[in-house]
């Protein structure tokens, strides 16, 4: 690898803010290349832009009068042939993610994933398998590696909150308005786009779970989305119920219904104590310090998007060479988690998870 980190992205999208789409929209999020990864890129000294792709010659030019790129596609497998990167980061549509990043495996690129890695169990297991047999890293979607994560998993590895009972997550707002695919079938739906936030943090910190049930539907079934009306044609409500095992508990609530959020994004109940997450801090209360009424951290612990440091963090994987296997592993089962969750709530019957992974490989803070 060079002294610099060479990266290549596919799927540009649109930057904050575009003109194009002003008048009907009520939600829009900049493309998460534009809103993350670009800028990550261009701050840290040891990373360089080398190539993008997308289907927009356009797009490719906006980016081009912002950042400095050398090499321009609109054909990823011609950028994979051709260019030296040394890692992908796959920002497209969910439905492209496996064939392009079995691709990038192939080439021997490392690769960064925005989720979902995949919108099948089955597929994501390949994906982590070739990665292994290739030797590259594959590093998935959320990212959850942040100082509240390490925080909470020290707080519960070392007893402060007693036997974990129950834990909550949500993630919701008023649903993409810049993008009519996440509405049609193939995306996942609102499962696949928020409820795989607090799946995957809370099974982290908790382990793998065993079963799974869920109720979900359509609640609103029509919208504005780049200022023309759609029909939504998968869900975008679901409430998950996780069964952990040995009696504790979890339930999971995700929506394009929040016009606001209030009160603690996660949250976990133990024998000796609770800890909750909310406006990106880390609220706790717990007998081991004789303390009466909840402490709260000093300063945030938990990063948010899109300042989440993605790119530094596995920039530092790749010099260090840091096994980050367990990443993948840990996406085959919240992926198998959503995809029981989505069955469970057309059959009404709750189903058991055949995946696993183990929490302490983890890798540590890099």
């Amino acid at each position: 690898m060079s002294e610099k980190v060479k990266f290549g992205v596919v799927g540009v999208g649109v930057p904050k803010k575009d003109p194009r789409w002003v008048a009907n929209m009520h939600y829009f999020v900049p493309s998460i290349a534009w809103a993350r990864h670009f800028p990550q890129i261009e701050k840290n000294p040891n990373a360089e832009l080398t190539a993008i792709c997308d289907v927009a010659k356009e797009r490719l030019d906006e980016v081009k009068r912002v950042y400095r790129v050398k090499e321009t596609y609109t054909n990823y497998k011609e950028m994979l042939e051709r260019s030296d990167m040394d890692a992908l980061i796959i920002t497209t549509p969910s439905k492209y993610h496996f064939s392009m990043a079995l691709d990038a495996i192939k080439a021997g690129k490392h690769l960064i994933v925005e989720k979902p890695l995949t919108t099948s169990s089955q597929e994501a297991k390949i994906l982590v398998e070739e990665a292994k047999k290739k030797k590259v890293k594959l590093m998935p979607a959320p990212w959850f590696l942040d100082d509240c994560f390490y925080k909470i998993r020290e707080m519960v590895d070392q007893g402060h909150l007693g036997k974990i009972c129950l834990v909550r997550g949500k993630t919701a707002h008023m649903g993409p308005g810049h993008a009519e695919w996440f509405y049609k079938p193939g995306s996942g739906g609102v499962t696949f786009d928020l409820a795989i936030y607090p799946i995957t943090t809370l099974t982290a910190i908790v382990g793998p779970a065993k079963k799974v049930t869920a109720i979900s539907g359509t609640s609103i079934a029509k919208r504005f989305v780049e200022d023309k009306e759609i029909s939504v044609e998968v869900e975008d409500n679901i409430i998950v119920n996780l069964d952990f095992g040995e009696g504790t508990f979890g339930d999971v609530v995700a929506n394009y219904c929040t016009q606001v959020n209030h009160g603690p994004s996660l949250e976990l109940y133990g024998s000796k104590g609770a800890a909750f997450v909310e406006n990106n801090y880390l609220k706790f209360l717990t007998s081991q310090y004789n303390v009466k009424g909840l402490l709260t951290s000093q300063y945030p612990l938990a990063a948010s998007f899109p300042n989440e440091p993605i790119i530094d963090c596995f920039i530092g994987f790749l010099q260090k060479d840091v096994d980050i296997s367990c990443l993948g592993e840990h996406q085959v089962h919240v992926i198998e988690i959503l995809e029981k969750a989505l069955e469970s709530s057309k059959k009404e019957k709750a189903f058991e998870l055949s995946t696993s992974f183990e929490p302490k490989n983890f890798p540590h803070k890099s």
